[in-house]
């Protein structure tokens, strides 16, 4: 009787650790990506700002993309778009930040994110350089908790850096030559088989 008090106690001490752990405001992970377009700025930003709900077009992790509105925010063509993520499933995104004079896009994931993502958002900006190349800046910010989340943060880190990677390289493919990525054509043609 005293050894499974003794446990008890021990488990509930346990769990009440783990519980306040799992509470505290950890610091975000922040993913930033940098790379060179050989495009003009308006080519680089019709397929960023303008075609947002088109990203399937160019991004081989989003199987399909559409608007979820036609309201716009600061003139995009939709506030809110949804998307079938390779690996995640369907996720919606929401528009925080627009602006077609500084060739700037922020958006929020706000569903279909594991529960261990507490928030994430996107930030691209776009900047001329001139001799019609053009630098994309991407940042990604995510907000990880619960004890999953504790122990997962490390590899997710990892994961979103190298998916990071990819979609710039896409992204700067397809502004460049018009066309999707190989890497695109080849998940478009697994995707019609599905």
């Amino acid at each position: 009787m005293k050894n499974s008090k003794s446990i008890i106690t021990v488990i509930m001490i346990l769990l009440t650790t783990l519980n306040s752990f799992a509470k505290k405001e950890k610091a975000p992970v922040i993913i930033t990506k940098e790379i060179t377009i050989n495009t003009t700025i308006e080519e680089a930003w019709k397929a960023l700002g303008p075609e947002f709900s088109d990203a399937y077009k160019w991004a081989s992790s989003i199987k399909h993309s559409q608007a979820n509105d036609s309201k716009s925010f600061n003139g995009s063509s939709c506030s809110e778009r949804g998307c079938d993520v390779s690996g995640i499933g369907s996720i919606k995104e929401k528009i925080t930040e627009y602006s077609e004079t500084e060739h700037v896009l922020s958006y929020d994931v706000y569903d279909g994110m594991p529960s261990m993502v507490r928030h994430m958002n996107n930030y691209w900006e776009l900047t001329k350089l001139g001799n019609g190349s053009v630098k994309l800046e991407m940042r990604m910010t995510m907000k990880i908790g619960g004890i999953m989340g504790a122990m997962m943060k490390g590899m997710m880190k990892k994961k979103m850096s190298k998916t990071a990677d990819q979609i710039i390289e896409e992204f700067k493919y397809f502004t460049e030559t018009g066309n999707p990525h190989p890497r695109v054509a080849k998940a478009n043609q697994k995707n019609k088989k599905e």
